[in-house]
């Protein structure tokens, strides 16, 4: 049913691009852009009043930050993926107290306690650079889909005194595109309409959408430990996308639990991140990239079939 109410929403799109294409381009943008609000669940709510809440205008957007363990302590930034909240991260942050680091998650807008609004990856990169220039840099950064591309531009515009030691990516998209052309199967919006929205988000933001290439910003990224962890299995976002980052990311190690979908959420993937924040450890299995892709190789080029 859901499948079918999303679909007759994309043909509404459509029939309404034949007759004002601009105006439906600019609300297909804008729908893009507005994440699903969900209500906490008891247990959510119960762990974030733990945390030190702080409502906070940084970038110009009105976000909610969560603050465990000791002010001045090394610095773990938290990032989650579209649509989530703050609670995504419960089975993390108590070790990481334990361990003595001060832990900052944050809701954006249109996010977990923060007010409605719309949101896409360059406004949250905006956020994280905020975060980072007032309370970092950072130990450690961990994002998890969305937030894991986020992470990336943002420190593609940041000095590298405020790159952090180490950097989890938790199921991310590679890509930029590949996030529009997901959308654009999922609603079955027609081509036409497709490059109307792509120019409107692009007139937005300032950069062509092939900017926004995460993947080739990583080659810079050498002096960052990395671990990029995806399940081979994950029906969100394609495993590709992380082998895809391993190539360019000189010294990045690859996790490939067969298990956590695209949550990764298990005992023993959350056990092996942790592990790796705290002193740089990394599963068996995981995989190092030695040296990274040259760009102009074919397998560096975009993943724009998905």
């Amino acid at each position: 049913m859901r499948r079918i109410l999303i679909k007759a929403i994309g043909l509404g799109l459509n029939l309404w691009g034949l007759l004002t294409p601009r105006l439906a381009a600019n609300t297909m943008a804008k729908t893009f852009s507005k994440p699903p609000k969900y209500p906490l669940r008891p247990k959510v709510q119960d762990f974030l009043a733990m945390a030190r809440q702080i409502h906070h205008e940084l970038a110009g957007q009105n976000i909610v930050e969560y603050h465990w363990g000791p002010t001045g302590a090394p610095l773990v930034l938290l990032s989650y993926g579209w649509g989530a909240n703050a609670g995504r991260w419960r089975h993390y942050v108590p070790e990481l107290i334990e361990a003595g680091y001060h832990v900052l998650a944050y809701d954006p807008p249109g996010h977990g306690l923060a007010p409605s609004g719309t949101l896409n990856i360059p406004p949250n990169s905006a956020i994280i650079c905020a975060l980072l220039e007032y309370y970092g840099p950072a130990h450690a950064i961990v994002g998890h889909s969305f937030g894991g591309g986020s992470y990336v531009n943002a420190l593609n515009n940041l000095p590298h005194n405020l790159h952090p030691r180490r950097m989890v990516l938790m199921g991310s998209f590679s890509f930029a595109m590949g996030i529009f052309q997901v959308y654009k199967k999922c609603l079955g919006i027609w081509s036409p309409l497709y490059r109307r929205m792509i120019r409107e988000f692009e007139k937005h933001n300032g950069n062509s959408i092939d900017h926004y290439d995460f993947a080739l910003m990583t080659a810079g990224f050498s002096h960052i430990e990395g671990l990029l962890a995806h399940d081979p299995s994950d029906p969100v976002t394609p495993y590709a996308e992380s082998c895809r980052y391993h190539t360019f990311w000189t010294g990045s190690y690859l996790y490939s639990p067969s298990e956590g979908g695209h949550h990764l959420g298990t005992a023993g993937i959350t056990r092996a991140i942790l592990r790796f924040i705290q002193s740089g450890e990394v599963p068996a299995e995981a995989e190092r990239e030695e040296q990274s892709l040259v760009a102009g190789h074919d397998l560096g080029l975009p993943l724009v079939g998905l």
